[in-house]
C-alpha cells in the first residue's frame, strides 16, 4: 500500500473541527527507568518518550441523537462523536493515526448526580466526554477511557497521551469558514437537508454545509456511524489541501486559524484522576465563540507543527471489531479481542533487549 505523504498540520488542524485484552504483567526494570511489561510471551519496554508525541483529537456534540438523555449538571458535557490518536514517531519520521468508533464499548468513567465518582461501566466510549461540570473534566475524562481501552491507562512507564486538543463541533462552520471553503464530492444524497448537496455533486461547502457534511447521520446514507466517519476522513483530506495551500502563502495562518477557533489553554489535567480538581474551570455547555481547548499551547502545537511538517503520515487506522444491536435498542461496537492492546503494544513499545 503507498503512504501518502501528508503535512502533520493537515492531520493536527484539520481533525479539531470534528471535529484490553491479552495477557500482560508488570515487573521493573534492572536500569530502575522504566518498568516492563509481558505481551504474547515477549518482554517489552516503553519507548523512550523523547521518542513519540501523542495527540488525543476529541470533537464532542451536545446533540444527542438518539442516545440517553444527559439529565445533570455532572452529565451535560456532551458525547464524543470524533475521537482520534494521532502518534509522531520522532524515531521514524512518521505519523500514526487512529480514529475510534463513538459506539466503542469500554470502561468509562462516571458520576452520580452530585459529581459523586461511581465505579467505571461498560457503556459507549463517546458518553465518556459527557461526565463532569466543567470542559477540563470531561476531557481529562475521554482520555482515561481511550488510554483504559489500549491497555495504558496508570502504567506510569511512558506509554500515554501526552496532550489533547478537543472542539465542540458547533465550531465546524467557523473551521470552514476560516478555510475559505473546502471542496469535496458528495459521496450520498444529503438534498433533505440542501437542495445542492447531490450524490456525486463536487461543492465548495459553506460552513452551514460542512456541518451537515461532518456532523450529520440521520437520514443520510445507510445512517451509520461508520459512513460519517468515512465523511470526516474525506473532509479532512480535502481540507488539509486548502489548509497546505494556505500555509505556502502565509507561515503565521496555522496560529491565526487556532486563535481565530478560541482556543482556551487547559494547564492541569489529570486524566489518572479526572473528577478530583477542585477548580471552577470552564462550564460545560455551548462553545460561546471558543470553540477549542488544549492541554498544549498555541505556541507548543505550532512548535510540534514545524518540527514534523515533512514526516509520512500513515493511513488513518481502525480497531477491528464489530457492530452489534445492543439489549439496550442502540448499536454497540465491540473491538475483537486484544486488537487495542496490540496497536498500543507496536507503536508505544519496543522488545527489551
Amino acid at each position: 500500500m503507498a503512504f501518502r505523504r501528508i503535512r502533520w498540520i493537515t492531520v493536527v488542524l484539520l481533525a479539531l473541527m470534528l471535529l484490553t485484552c491479552g495477557s500482560t504483567a508488570v515487573a521493573q526494570s534492572g536500569s530502575g527507568f522504566l518498568p516492563v511489561r509481558e505481551y504474547e510471551g515477549a518482554v517489552y519496554e516503553a519507548r523512550p518518550p523523547a521518542d513519540l508525541t501523542t495527540v488525543l483529537l476529541i470533537g464532542y456534540d451536545h446533540r444527542a441523537e438518539g442516545q440517553e438523555e444527559e439529565l445533570h449538571g455532572y452529565s451535560r458535557g456532551g458525547q464524543a462523536d470524533f475521537l482520534m490518536l494521532l502518534v509522531a514517531d520522532h524515531e521514524n519520521q512518521v505519523i500514526r493515526t487512529l480514529q475510534f468508533d463513538r459506539d466503542t464499548i469500554t470502561g468509562v468513567k462516571v458520576t452520580d448526580f452530585k459529581g459523586r465518582q461511581l465505579e467505571p461501566r461498560n457503556i459507549q466510549i463517546c458518553l465518556a466526554h459527557a461526565y463532569g461540570n466543567t470542559r477540563e473534566k470531561n476531557n481529562a475524562n475521554t482520555i482515561w477511557s481511550v488510554e483504559n481501552l489500549m491497555g495504558i491507562a496508570a502504567r506510569k512507564d511512558g506509554a500515554q497521551i501526552d496532550w489533547y486538543v478537543a472542539m465542540d463541533i458547533s465550531g465546524i462552520s467557523r473551521l470552514n469558514d476560516l478555510l475559505g471553503g473546502v471542496t469535496v464530492t458528495i459521496p450520498d444524497d444529503m438534498t433533505a437537508f440542501d437542495p445542492q448537496m447531490k450524490k456525486g455533486a463536487t461543492l465548495k461547502l459553506t460552513g452551514a454545509q460542512a456541518e451537515i457534511f461532518c456532523r450529520g447521520r440521520r437520514g443520510i446514507g445507510n445512517q451509520t456511524n461508520a459512513s460519517r466517519m468515512e465523511r470526516q476522513r474525506m473532509y479532512m483530506d480535502a481540507a488539509g489541501e486548502r489548509l497546505t495551500a494556505e500555509i505556502r502563502k502565509d507561515a503565521g495562518f496555522a496560529s491565526e486559524l487556532l486563535t481565530g477557533m478560541g482556543v482556551i489553554y487547559d494547564a492541569a489535567v489529570d486524566s489518572s484522576n479526572p473528577f478530583a480538581r477542585q477548580d471552577a474551570g470552564t462550564p460545560t455547555g455551548e462553545a460561546d465563540g471558543r470553540y477549542l481547548m488544549s492541554s498544549e499551547t498555541v505556541s507548543g502545537i505550532v512548535n510540534l507543527i514545524s518540527r514534523t511538517i515533512g514526516y509520512t503520515r500513515l493511513p488513518t487506522e481502525i480497531i477491528p471489531g464489530r457492530h452489534v444491536l445492543a439489549d439496550d435498542g442502540y448499536i454497540h461496537f465491540i473491538p475483537d479481542e486484544g486488537a487495542p492492546l496490540a496497536w498500543s503494544i507496536a507503536t508505544f513499545y519496543r522488545i527489551k533487549d
